[in-house]
């Protein structure tokens, strides 16, 4: 009876060995010293007889290391069955000695553990005696404002393209565009009748004297033109005489001596001037010499007469300089007028077609450069606040809040907190971490959160209705979220209806808060549901 108990306890021995063999966990790591920052190969292999469900572990398992990336498991084929293995990047960014504890991995309803692993984190060596000093890099608001408007245009190719479009534009309608911005250009000078009649004059040589409408045109424009001079300069009922009216006011003028005109001269304009009553009355026409010989002795008794007139007076220099003035200001008031209209056109035609496409309410708020809009549409930045911190991504940068902190507790250590608001204060947006001596039970969260109420009101917030929930930010982080409407007291008169948001997320050392508290004012919705959408917190086990 003895040998057969004996033989029984033998039989199981050898079916454990057997069983522990044919399942055999390993775990190992590429080294046991690393720089800090640098990741860390962590390997675990499975050898079985045959295939079984198998449950690695998850990322919490590597802590105090932080789990950056895992591979998918690879099944190999081995001598003695199968060989299932998975590799793990992890890294430590604080230096010192750790653990990573034995590992706990279940294969089909048993649970095996892997080998605990002793690493050590090492800082960095940098000797700064052997490398090169430069100077800090000026923050973003230091850059000139030509620097900041090529890194705005720097991927605005279209901009660029039709601000060289334009600039060719106005090279090629360079002169039109001077002329029409310059009044002085467009002033037509007001000429002495002398220079009038001698740029008529010259006006003539291009008629077409070879048929007769063109003779008859020649000599009632020549015959008009001095009768013109005549009137202002001679004699002043020249227009609405007849030619021997006319010839016989030449001959008292120059006998009174009034203006020293030759006989000769007076005869030569009268031989002309019947040759063109002859044209114009009786069909004459005159051979094509006799015509350019009337023109060329009629230039020839403008020069004189020329030499005869007096200099202009300072009374008729005066005048014409006034004329050049008030045309000049009227052209500047005409130029004013287009360009106004035409500005004004172009934007209500610009609002009309932004309008049909992005909403009127969107083109209004665009053109009115609305503060809430232009942080939507502007590039976020996404940045961390504490150590472990939160990340968030905010149209600004959160400030540190160093003095006056908003929300403080008597039990618990602030160690950094961080605030964000646009210009009217209708989105405020503060970030806090606290520690904490002595450990936080999860069922007393509820009531250190409730303490933030009392910081609200201090705010000027009123009226809180209060509403509890959970939150899980983007990369499953689990929160506590009390929330609610509530008044805004803007003045002693006057208050807002608006919302606040306070989310606690309690750690191994404490415990952090984020408020966000909004009043109503256009994209606010928006700006405050895309921040919560980016919280993200350093997962950490809860105790």
């Amino acid at each position: 009876m003895k040998l057969v108990t004996h033989f029984f306890l033998f039989c199981f021995i050898c079916l454990i060995s057997i069983s522990i063999k044919s399942q055999n966990v390993t775990a190992n790591i590429e080294s046991d010293s690393i720089l800090i920052g640098k990741q860390l190969l962590y390997s675990i292999d499975i050898d079985m007889e045959k295939a079984e469900n198998i449950i690695f572990p998850d990322s919490t398992s590597f802590v105090p290391f932080e789990l950056i990336s895992e591979t998918k498991v690879d099944t190999n084929v081995i001598e003695n069955g199968l060989r299932f293995s998975k590799k793990y990047a992890i890294i430590s960014f604080d230096e010192g000695d750790y653990v990573i504890p034995k590992i706990k991995i279940q294969i089909g309803d048993k649970l095996f553990s892997t080998d605990s692993k002793k690493i050590t984190v090492n800082l960095v060596q940098v000797d700064t005696t052997k490398q090169g000093l430069y100077e800090i890099k000026p923050s973003y608001d230091k850059f000139s404002s030509f620097e900041i408007f090529k890194l705005t245009l720097s991927n605005n190719y279209p901009v660029i393209i039709f601000i060289i479009f334009l600039i060719l534009l106005i090279i090629y309608f360079k002169s039109k565009i001077l002329r029409f911005f310059n009044p002085l250009l467009n002033i037509k000078p007001s000429l002495r009748p002398i220079e009038l009649v001698i740029r008529r004059l010259s006006d003539l040589e291009k008629v077409n004297i070879d048929s007769r409408e063109g003779v008859k045109l020649f000599y009632s424009d020549l015959t008009f033109y001095l009768r013109s001079f005549f009137e202002k300069e001679v004699y002043d009922r020249a227009l609405e005489s007849t030619t021997c009216e006319l010839i016989q006011g030449l001959n008292n003028v120059s006998e009174i001596k009034s203006f020293p005109i030759s006989k000769k001269s007076v005869n030569r304009i009268e031989e002309i001037f019947k040759r063109a009553d002859l044209v114009k009355f009786a069909k004459f026409l005159p051979e094509k010499n006799i015509t350019q010989n009337d023109l060329k002795i009629i230039n020839e008794e403008i020069d004189i007469f020329s030499e005869l007139l007096p200099e202009p007076s300072e009374e008729e220099k005066l005048k014409n300089l006034n004329y050049k003035k008030q045309a000049e200001k009227k052209l500047k008031l005409e130029r004013l007028k287009i360009v106004s209209i035409s500005i004004a056109f172009l934007l209500v035609v610009l609002f009309i077609f932004s309008g049909l496409i992005y909403g009127f309410q969107y083109s209004f708020d665009k053109i009115a450069f609305n503060e809430n809009l232009r942080l939507i549409e502007k590039s976020w930045i996404k940045s961390e606040y504490g150590s472990p911190g939160v990340s968030v991504e905010t149209p600004d940068a959160l400030v540190r809040i160093k003095d006056e902190k908003k929300f403080l507790y008597d039990e618990f250590d602030l160690d950094s907190q961080f605030y964000f608001s646009n210009l009217n204060k209708s989105i405020e947006f503060f970030i806090s971490n606290y520690s904490s001596k002595s450990k936080i039970e999860p069922e007393n969260f509820q009531a250190i959160l409730e303490y933030n109420l009392d910081g609200l009101e201090a705010l000027g917030l009123q009226n809180i209705l209060v509403k509890y929930d959970e939150f899980e930010t983007k990369n499953k982080g689990k929160a506590l979220l009390i929330s609610g409407t509530t008044d805004f007291k803007i003045n002693d008169r006057k208050v807002k209806p608006g919302e606040y948001n306070v989310i606690g997320f309690l750690t191994e050392t404490g415990f952090k808060t984020i408020i966000i508290l909004t009043h109503e004012a256009r994209y606010i919705g928006k700006i405050k549901d895309r921040i919560m959408n980016s919280i993200e917190v350093l997962k950490e086990e809860q105790k």
